[in-house]
């Protein structure tokens, strides 16, 4: 876990030592701070009263409150000074854990029987002072907690999360220090404070067994508000769609924050139900000013799809509020109890894609499963698991803002023309011709890793490698997605791929049969919109074998078990080709470390790269934080061809950062180009 962290209340009560519980304090100090999470939870401040006797004063570094459910963090909050009464920092640890996490909602009064809590008990800060590597030598772990400022960043982790994870002290640090928003190394540098603390972690139930359960959380407006709210919204579309002045504000109707939103209307003529939402579980939304927000956005969907107004007084309309976020662990994990599907809908967030479900009539593990395919989950341990306290005056209600897949254009037109490259076509043919100047080896590589920069910083690279292939009448290339656009995992659907003063051909069947062939790829367009991953490839691969058909694959999140899955569909496609397509990774390597850091970085990355162990590839990047953006390209290319008989030869052909065309090495983006037989 890594909380957040308060400076120092004052006045300061004298120097805080080990606290030295004996059984009953530590009992003491548990009911306590349960008992103040209870009333922060319900009245939004806590105060201790004489609950904890003589223990009110004693003197402590800090304190934290953290809860948990199922294993899963739900929140945990506190500060770390340098002496405070242990009263007082429970308040405060208690009173923000309940409301003040940034990182979750605000603790509902209806989950706190299935918490579990766990009370830190902060002595013995200590700055720091060895220098660079020698401050790994000041940490035991399992002891030490750990805390890293520079300027306004600051991080912190409590003594347990280094034994938790399995972490050694470098880990410890570079991970604390990503906490902050630092590079992970930072802990090495001077103007990076250091400080260790050590820490008693105190364990006990929220809600003892047999006591009373907390009241539900009270609502925003009530059941018999509802209609109201309808004929708000009916008379609001009726205005936007004629040209009338709508009504900003139902006068009359209670106002407030709440978590969510959802707009359903019925198209006329026809049964289909289209939702329109908007869901906040933190900081929360305004119930009216949303209200209108999704009527605007209702109206401008009847004008594009060209429907008539036609009577919106027989239009079935429905609104649904939602309100009292409660986390019910992941898709992977679900913690279900206390999740009454007859007055609670559940959400489901992946990334940029979610699913809400109402349902009563059906059983809780049933509208798990159509939320999570409302949101297409494709990484359920990713994919977090809220539940919602609902009024309605509809159900079931079912919404997902998952993007669709779109056909586009038969030609993908130029994105980064202008750019990436010349966007003249005679100054990007002698720029090209330029970098493939000099002997050409037209050799067998099943695969290969080239950069996708622009072409002044890492085309060197991209055409030293490619110069040294045969290509075959197919090339496949597999790159990162870098926009928010389109579908996780998508495969361009278009015949040609338009460049200034050429076009380059690729294969509509063939990207169809890979989207058949891998489980979760998806045909679409805009995925590929304004992406430069594939395009910065075409000049070169245009140049070289104009010939060859190219089918791109722009790929967003993942781990590896889906990367796995991605390369056995893609190795089963590669096994039923007349001819092996050539497989590109198109990967940029570590980016915006000072340029020796950065060559230190790519040097993990590329000898895992040519060890042609995906695991070791991806357990690389990921410990060690190297920002390789193509990586899940390159872990499904190294399993696929581990599947298709292993990669028995990996050769590095060149590297680079952008330091070697500006000079400026305090910054830079590394390049690299490997080919794997």
């Amino acid at each position: 876990m890594s909380p957040p962290v308060e400076q120092a209340p004052t006045p300061a009560p004298p120097p805080a030592g080990r606290p030295d519980f004996t059984a009953e304090q530590r009992h003491q100090v548990v009911a306590a701070a349960a008992a103040l999470l209870r009333d922060a939870v319900a009245y939004g401040h806590a105060a201790l009263g004489d609950g904890l006797g003589e223990l009110r004063d004693r003197p402590v570094a800090g304190a934290f409150v953290s809860l948990k459910r199922g294993g899963h963090l739900r929140s945990c909050c506190g500060l770390l000074v340098g002496s405070v009464p242990l009263g007082r920092a429970l308040e405060h640890a208690a009173a923000r854990t309940a409301w003040d996490d940034h990182r979750f909602p605000p603790v509902s009064p209806e989950e706190l029987p299935y918490l579990d809590l766990e009370v830190w008990i902060l002595h013995g800060p200590e700055r720091v002072e060895a220098k660079g590597e020698d401050r790994l030598g000041a940490i035991t772990l399992g002891k030490h907690g750990v805390q890293v400022q520079r300027g306004d960043a600051h991080g912190l982790f409590l003594p347990g999360v280094a034994t938790d994870n399995g972490w050694d002290a470098r880990r410890l640090l570079d991970q604390v220090c990503v906490k902050a928003g630092l590079p992970p190394t930072a802990w090495r540098d001077d103007d990076t404070a250091l400080l260790t603390f050590e820490g008693e972690a105190l364990h006990g139930p929220v809600v003892a067994e047999g006591a009373p359960r907390p009241s539900a959380r009270s609502r925003v407006c009530t059941p018999s508000d509802l209609p109201g709210f309808v004929d708000f919204c009916r008379g609001n579309l009726s205005a936007l769609l004629t040209g009338a002045t709508p009504s900003y504000y139902h006068y009359g109707a209670p106002d407030g924050n709440l978590s969510g939103v959802v707009l359903t209307l019925q198209r006329p003529d026809t049964t289909e139900v289209r939702p329109f939402m908007q869901v906040s579980v933190r900081p929360g939304l305004p119930l009216q000013s949303t209200l209108f927000a999704l009527t605007q956005t209702a109206a401008q969907y009847f004008v594009q799809q060209g429907l008539r107004l036609g009577t919106l007084g027989s239009v079935p309309m429905g609104v649904t509020l939602l309100h009292d976020p409660m986390m019910h662990g992941t898709v992977a994990d679900p913690q279900l109890a206390g999740f009454d599907p007859s007055r609670r809908a559940l959400l489901v967030l992946e990334r940029n894609k979610s699913g809400l479900v109402y349902d009563p009539e059906k059983a809780p593990e049933k509208v798990l499963e159509e939320a999570a395919r409302q949101a297409h989950v494709t990484h359920p341990k990713a994919a977090a698991v809220y539940s919602l306290d609902v009024i309605s005056s509809v159900q079931p209600v079912k919404v997902s803002t998952a993007p669709r897949a779109l056909r586009g254009p038969a030609a993908r037109p130029a994105a980064v023309a202008g750019s990436f490259y010349d966007a003249d076509p005679a100054a990007l043919s002698a720029a090209v011709d330029r970098l493939l100047e000099g002997e050409r080896k037209e050799e067998t590589w099943r695969a290969a890793l080239v950069p996708h920069a622009g072409l002044k910083f890492s085309g060197r690279v991209a055409a030293d490698v490619l110069k040294r292939i045969k290509i075959p009448k197919h090339v496949i290339v597999l790159g990162p997605k870098h926009t928010a656009l389109g579908v996780d995992w998508a495969v361009a659907p278009h015949q040609t791929w338009e460049l200034p003063g050429l076009s380059v051909a690729s294969d509509f069947v063939m990207a169809r049969q890979l989207s058949q062939a891998i489980p979760g790829l998806e045909m679409d367009a805009a995925a590929h919109q304004r992406e430069h991953a594939v395009e910065v490839e075409l000049p070169l691969l245009a140049k070289l074998a104009p010939e060859t058909k190219v089918v791109g694959i722009a790929l967003g999140h993942g781990d590896l078990a889906s990367c796995k899955r991605f390369a056995e569909g893609l190795a089963n496609f590669v096994r039923g080709c007349p001819e092996p397509p050539l497989l590109l990774i198109s990967s940029d390597m570590n980016h915006f470390a000072a340029d020796a850091e950065n060559r230190r970085l790519d040097a993990l990355a590329l000898e895992a790269l040519e060890a042609g162990d995906p695991e070791r590839l991806y357990e690389t990047v990921t410990e060690n934080h190297i920002s390789m953006c193509g990586v899940l390209p390159a872990v499904i290319v190294l399993e696929t061809l581990r599947l298709l008989g292993g990669a028995r030869k990996a050769e590095r052909v060149g590297y680079a950062t952008t330091a070697d065309v500006t000079g400026d090495t305090s910054r830079v983006v590394g390049y690299a180009g490997m080919l794997f037989a």
